[in-house]
Formats: C-alpha cells, structure tokens, sequence
C-alpha cells in the first residue's frame, strides 16, 4: 500500500518547521520539499525512474540527504559509497553493484550508466502528493567486510519505515527535537536516522567535523544523539555537561560499554541507552538504559528475537530481502524466517537480550573458550581505561592466547594491576599475556579486529610461561 511522504505532509501542515540545519543554514520543510521537487525532476530528466540503482560517495553532507530522500520520491535504490575509497574503489564497486546512475562532488567515476549532473540549490513547488512505494527496494548498504569483501544488504523502503516507528516507542522525537547526523549515509545507523527525523517532522543537523562537538552541543538545537564511548568520555575530559546542551537522548554504541562512564553521565542528569542493531535489520533491535553489562532491553515492535544454540537470530518487519549478488539474491534465511547474525547471546527470564560477543571472535586456548569481549567489558569498567580490544594470538603451548590494546583515559595501570584487575572478576586464563598500546586508527572510531590481530602477533613475544593458563602455580611474571 502507498504511504504517503512525510517530507511532503510536513510541507504542508509545518511549512516553517525547521527540517534541516547544516553550517548555520536551516532549511524548514516548505524548502526542503522545493529542493526535492527540484531534484527529482533532475533525476527524471536524466534517465533516472523507478527501480534503477544510484550510488554516491557521501558522508553525511547536505548534498548526500537530499540524494538519498530523492531516491526514497522516485523509488531508486540509493548506493553509499564511503567517500575515503580511491577512485578504482568505487568504479569497482559501482560495477558489482550494477548501478544505473553515479553522482560525485568529484570528478565522476567511468563506467557503462549515468554521469549525473545534479543542482542542490534549486527549488520547484509542486502541488500533487507524493506517494512512497514502501514494498519496492530502497536502498544497498555495504557491511564494513571485517572479513572478506563487504556484503551488499538490500532493504525494502518499508524496513526503514518499520525501523523507525519502532525505534520511536523507545526514544521519542517530536517537532522541537533535533537529531545530529554524527554517522555517514554509507552506515546504516546513520542512513537510519534520516527516517526517525522525517517521519515525527524533527530537524535533521548535519555533523560539522570543523567545529568541536562540546560547542556544537551547547550552541545548537540537538536533542539526539549516537556516539561511542571514547567520543564520550573525550567530550567528558573537555568539560562537557549536558545541563549546558539541549540533549535529551543519548545512544552509546560500537563498543564495550563502561559503568564508570554510565555512572558519570547519569549522575548528570542524563542516562544514556545502549542499542543491539545490524545492518540486515535496519538499525535497531533492542534499546536499554544499560543495567548490567550485555544486557540491551527487550525487542522494539516489529521485530522478534531467539536464542538458538548460544546464537542470537532475529526476524521481523526490518529484515532485509537478502544479500545483493550480480548471480541473485540471497535471502539468508533459515526455514522458519530467521536470520542467524552470528552474535553470541542469551535471554532473561524476563524476554530481555543479553548480547555476549561475536561468535567469530570466540578462540580456544588449552582447551578453554575465550571471548574477547568478556574481557573488554571487564576491562572498561576501570575509571583509567577508556577502550579494549582483545585479540588471540599464537601459543605453541595453548594454542592461542589473548593480548589486549589498551586506551587509556586516566593514569595508565601497571600490567600487574591490569592483571589483578582482570582476575578479581574472570578466571586466570582469560588474563591477557600482551598488553599494548591503543593503536593510531587514522580518525576511525571502531578499530578492526582483524587488523589488530596481525599487529599483535608481530609484537608477541614467545618468552611466556609454559604453566597452563589459569593454574595458581602458573602466574605470569609482570613485564617491566
């Protein structure tokens, strides 16, 4: 059934409600649905309708919003590219995604569809209603490949629609609120937001990377917003106190979440939620005020969850069609409907989700499963160390050991204190044998375990213990 676009409905019924604030700019919805109007009929002129592929390398810029909610008008399937690939990158990735059309504030990568010229700043009224197909494709979403090449998640319109209504039962957004864009297009968190915005008619600020986000917090409207935990606990060392912002939501995520910076935060006033969400169900599942480590809350409507055999699998109106291949579509399905993520978890008696960890990251070592972020958790919550990251490396006696990346945030520990700190909580052979210093990730928030673990098996040192891990008798001595 056709919905209509509440860009549209907003245009009509708020006309000068705020829709989109980007470098001191704010365009209300009667503009915002001019500049669509405008676009699209761009689009159509250029040979682009309904069902074709559009990709774009975008971040989170004002050009790469009005893409991609033309895209929702017109009913393409819209493709963000992250604009760090090189040239080469996106050609090859625009070839495997079979794209109609490509639009790029650089010089255009070649290839067999549409070069676009596009005008962002151009308005057109239009009196008819614009009806969304909500069934029809809507957009390919890369996963971040942490092993192998990405996978290209294909959602229907309606999984975002779905996505967001659910999501708004939990974190509520009505027309004074505004939602910071602090994730690029190209993530489905952050393609996500654009739906939870447009549909309570809430404003949409674009991430100023120029300026600090402390002073961004305090000087604009911005009520919502994502971050990690070391995005927090720096903003936290700048002085920042929400009793200064407007914010009334915060969402953590992408990574352990500490109780010291839980604590901290609440004890200001504001209590932060913690998420469980993938690309193949549009964002969210699960939201919670964090309790207890793990523990994400119940599923938000429209989706379902089950533990299978230690597994967490999910299904519900978010779930994508399927993995795009250029051979088909695969639906990644098991009989019954249920998508098998491959995260490691539990329920309470309670119905709620318990997340524990990647099963891909479980390892052995002397016999002995080992999950890194069991570890981490245990880890963060130390008022001196901002992040960890647990990784395996070879042991010609174990098999494996752990060695962990430590950033820290306060007066860095001794290994021995690690160590202890470690051991109160976790049995002896989950204490890591390497302990190493946070790598430079170049600008990126969430660090890659794969890479990781190939630095810290070049930094391992083979003069370790012999004594099986856990075994009193068997202490590793404290390296100097």
């Amino acid at each position: 059934m056709a919905e209509a676009c509440p860009v549209r409905r907003w245009a009509k019924e708020r006309p000068a409600q705020p829709a989109l604030i980007s470098q001191g700019i704010t365009l209300d919805y009667r503009t915002l649905d001019r500049r669509l109007n405008h676009l699209t009929a761009q689009l159509q002129a250029q040979g682009m309708h309904s069902g074709m592929r559009l990709a774009a390398p975008v971040r989170a810029s004002l050009e790469g919003v009005l893409l991609a909610w033309a895209c929702v008008r017109l009913g393409l399937i819209f493709c963000p590219l992250n604009p760090a690939f090189p040239p080469a990158r996106q050609q090859a990735l625009a070839t495997r995604l079979n794209i109609d059309g490509f639009w790029s504030t650089e010089a255009s990568v070649a290839g067999p569809w549409h070069r676009l010229q596009l005008d962002f700043s151009g308005e057109r009224e239009a009196a008819d209603e614009v009806w969304l197909a909500p069934e029809q494709p809507n957009n390919l979403i890369l996963t971040s490949g942490s092993s192998g090449e990405p996978k290209a998640v294909l959602h229907r319109l309606a999984n975002h629609l779905a996505s967001a209504r659910g999501s708004a039962s939990l974190i509520p957004l009505d027309h004074d609120c505004g939602w910071l864009l602090s994730l690029p297009l190209f993530h489905v968190g952050g393609y996500a937001i654009l739906f939870r915005v447009f549909l309570a008619g809430a404003a949409l600020v674009l991430d100023e990377r120029d300026r600090p986000l402390k002073a961004r917090l305090e000087t604009q409207p911005i009520t919502h917003l994502s971050l990690v935990p070391t995005q927090l606990w720096r903003l936290l060392a700048e002085g920042f106190h929400p009793a200064r912002t407007r914010l009334r939501e915060l969402l953590l995520g992408g990574a352990a979440i500490p109780a010291p910076l839980v604590e901290r935060l609440s004890a200001m006033g504001l209590t932060p939620k913690v998420s469980y969400g993938l690309s193949e169900m549009g964002s969210q599942v699960c939201t919670a005020a964090p309790s207890r480590p793990g523990l994400v809350g119940h599923p938000l409507p429209g989706r379902e969850v089950k533990i299978e055999e230690g597994e967490i699998c999910v299904r519900g109106d978010t779930l994508f069609l399927g993995y795009d291949h250029p051979a088909g579509l695969d639906t990644a399905r098991d009989a019954q409907g249920w998508f098998h993520t491959r995260d490691k978890g539990s329920l309470t008696a309670a119905g709620e989700l318990v997340v524990e960890g990647r099963l891909d990251n479980l390892f052995i070592s002397g016999g002995e499963n080992i999950q890194p972020e069991t570890i981490e958790q245990r880890l963060v919550d130390h008022p001196a160390i901002a992040q960890a990251l647990v990784v395996p490396v070879p042991s010609e006696e174990w098999g494996e050991r752990p060695a962990c990346f430590i950033d820290w945030q306060g007066e860095p520990m001794s290994e021995l204190e690690l160590e202890q700190w470690v051991r109160a909580a976790l049995p002896g052979f989950m204490v890591p044998d390497d302990w190493l210093p946070w790598p430079d990730l170049g600008g990126a928030l969430k660090p890659s375990r794969q890479q990781l673990k190939i630095v810290a098996a070049s930094r391992h040192s083979s003069a370790h213990a012999t004594q099986k891990p856990g075994h009193e008798s068997g202490d590793r001595p404290v390296k100097p």
